[in-house]
């Protein structure tokens, strides 16, 4: 599915493109090189791949980049490895799955029990190819991708900011979505302090495309969504959940 002149969705369970535990799986395209934004769940990934082709040659895709490591995000991150795919993830995100694999398995579960994952689900622990920081920018032939280091859902998620000719775009992940939701869980690494505060590096972004991990996506207008998230949080009721 074309979103925009350089961005296309081409895995999504909640829309039927890819395996069903898998989020929103977007393909950026910059002319000269192309990269994901995350690796779904790992199951069936190669639905993925047919679904890249469609729009570019699979050779094109240089790099996965996760945005957190969530199994929906990053279970598949050996299968792209395995195609030759670098796959990057942030410092921050690598040093919790490796250090706190107890926390990690732990969320797992409160997962499997919300019916996030099949039961006989194995998440595949991965070693990134690159170890992203905030400080880098990350170039895909013209385009530029600025990472955002945002606590709250996941101790080391990264959105992306890219900024185009037809508009600003935000890659959202988990951290804000449609109506101002948030992804706060009740699960290891997530955190309502931390959602507080970071969620206020997304003022003043004037986002107009903002693609999120799940549910809808937004082609214009995103930033007002983002404010709603801002001021919910600035208030005593917790915002909605995505």
């Amino acid at each position: 599915m074309q979103l925009t002149k350089n961005v296309f969705l081409v895995g999504s369970g909640e829309i039927g493109l890819s395996n069903e535990y898998d989020c929103h799986v977007y393909l950026v395209n910059g002319d000269s090189d192309a990269l994901l934004i995350d690796a779904g769940v790992g199951i069936d990934s190669e639905k993925i791949k047919e679904n890249v082709q469609k729009y570019v040659p699979w050779e094109k895709v240089s790099r996965v980049i996760c945005t957190h490591s969530h199994a929906d995000h990053s279970g598949g991150a050996t299968f792209f490895q395995k195609e030759g795919k670098e796959v990057w993830l942030s410092e921050e995100e690598y040093n919790w799955m490796n250090d706190q694999r107890d926390e990690v398995e732990w969320a797992l579960r409160l997962a499997k029990n919300a019916g996030g994952y099949p039961e006989d689900y194995v998440f595949t622990y991965f070693e990134p190819d690159h170890v992203m920081n905030e400080t880098e920018m990350i170039s895909c032939g013209a385009l530029r991708l600025q990472p955002i280091y945002v606590r709250g859902h996941s101790p080391g998620m990264y959105c992306f900011l890219m900024k185009t000719d037809e508009g600003n775009v935000l890659f959202a992940s988990d951290f804000v979505f449609i109506h101002g939701d948030i992804g706060l869980l009740n699960a290891p690494g997530s955190d309502l302090a931390s959602y507080r505060e970071d969620i206020k590096k997304l003022s003043g972004l004037h986002v107009d495309a903002l693609f999120s991990g799940h549910r809808l996506f937004l082609l214009q207008n995103g930033q007002a969504h983002i404010q709603k998230a801002i001021e919910q949080l600035n208030k005593v009721i917790v915002p909605s959940t995505f």
